[in-house]
């Protein structure tokens, strides 16, 4: 699940870089914009939310989890914190 969640914000987060955004400010067109701006809100936060929930589960260092929820505000961030947490 933990998996799937960072794919999905990984993924909204860059419809919303770079095609929402785009569109909002080159061709006037905020609808990007308002319909993925929430969708990766909420994604994101659901995924800190599944970060901590792990770092409990499975008694992660601090450090780890402050990488992770770091990991969360990169572009592609949240895939190398499911990828190193699947092994």
């Amino acid at each position: 699940m933990f998996k799937l969640i960072a794919y999905a914000e990984v993924a909204s987060y860059l419809l919303l870089l770079l095609v929402a955004v785009p569109m909002k400010y080159i061709f006037d067109q905020p609808l990007g914009v308002k319909i993925i701006g929430p969708i990766h809100g909420a994604l994101f936060v659901l995924y800190c939310f599944m970060v901590l929930r792990r770092s409990s589960d499975e008694a992660w260092h601090w450090k780890r989890t402050a990488w992770a929820l770091f990991a969360g505000i990169l572009p592609l961030g949240p895939m190398g914190v499911a990828k190193e947490t699947a092994q």
